[in-house]
């Protein structure tokens, strides 16, 4: 099944007294969409740094949020450098953290938000993305501290409640997940998102129904989320609900045919009701998009070993082994190394 709502959203860095601080409406993938978080983008300036910009540390830090929104990180790194050659300041070290994390330059990247922290110890931003920073760098407990650190700071953004609560499910702590989300909601009960992570909270806790109620109402607030219909799929699955399971797979995949884990979960509702055609089908259709996904080896295998297809089934199994040694839930005995 999809794991959870991964949309852990970097923030723009707000000074503890700026009154244009406002929680954004929706949060981002910060690996995906790392710079459409509200950072300036300087659109309808000059396109090349004015005579005397160059000494300027405030042009210098404009135009390297230019190209960073751009992607285009290596002059947003040069001129993000050298606007903190001629002043340090809180703000740019936080920019050139965002450029370096964007280029996948981690060190890099958390020594800046070291520096944002230091310099601007009351500012929530540099602790919010600081915090996902350690988390995407295997340090989720130290990530958490920065999180719970900002909510001090700024205890009525729902987004950074909603980025704790992430964490703590990646750490399987899920009663700590759904405080996190409950006070997320209190603040901004139309956030849909924070419906969906809710969701999944109840259902690997196995509490089906309470899950299909958070997707229900996720559902109504965003519609077209193919994420929130995906997943309350999975629970009318588990719920033996079948063809209410299989309509909302039909349309997670309906909204978004490019993502391989939806085929793989429409195909153990297949499965689980009994058409093992369809469900190998549809596992294939996840291969297809996602060579390297183990689960869908593993669900075709299972599917092929239903239907007798013993070799198909072994091939498979073999396949899923390889790229998840040691990982034999679902794979009969008879398949595995003697």
């Amino acid at each position: 099944m999809r794991k959870f709502l991964w949309l852990l959203a970097l923030v723009p860095f707000f000074g503890c007294n700026d009154p244009s601080a406002k929680t954004p409406e929706k949060a981002i993938d910060p690996f995906d969409k790392l710079l459409s978080n509200g950072l300036p983008d300087g659109r309808g300036e000059e396109s090349r740094i004015n005579d005397g910009d160059e000494k300027d540390p405030i042009a210098l830090h404009r135009r390297g949020i230019q190209f960073l929104n751009a992607g285009d990180f290596e002059q947003a790194l040069g001129l993000l450098t050298a606007s903190l050659e001629i002043k340090e300041d809180a703000k740019t070290y936080f920019s050139r953290g965002l450029a370096f994390m964007s280029k996948g330059d981690y060190p890099s990247a958390l020594a800046d938000y070291d520096m944002a922290v230091k310099l601007e110890p009351k500012a929530a931003s540099p602790y919010v993305n600081r915090g996902l920073l350690l988390h995407q760098m295997g340090k989720t407990a130290h990530g958490i501290n920065d999180l719970t650190e900002a909510i001090k700071l700024d205890p009525k953004d729902a987004k950074i409640f909603f980025n704790r609560g992430q964490l703590y499910v990646s750490l399987a702590f899920y009663d700590k997940a759904a405080v996190d989300f409950d006070a997320a909601l209190a603040i901004d009960p139309k956030y849909a998102d924070v419906y969906v992570s809710r969701g999944y909270c109840h259902h690997l806790r196995k509490h089906f129904r309470d899950a299909v109620k958070d997707y229900d109402k996720a559902i109504e607030l965003a519609p077209l989320s193919a994420l929130a219909h995906s997943n309350r799929g999975n629970s009318y699955t588990q719920l033996g609900e079948y063809d209410k399971a299989l309509r909302d797979h039909d349309e997670a995949i309906r909204l978004d045919s490019r993502d391989g884990e939806f085929y793989n979960n429409r195909g153990s509702a297949l499965g689980a009701k009994g058409d093992h055609l369809k469900a190998a089908a549809d596992f294939s259709r996840a291969i297809d998009l996602m060579p390297e996904y183990a689960p869908a080896y593993r669900n075709r295998g299972l599917a092929h070993h239903t239907l007798g297809q013993k070799d198909l089934a072994a091939a498979d199994f073999a396949v899923a082994l390889n790229l998840e040694p040691g990982v034999t839930d679902g794979i009969p005995r008879e398949y595995l190394a003697k």
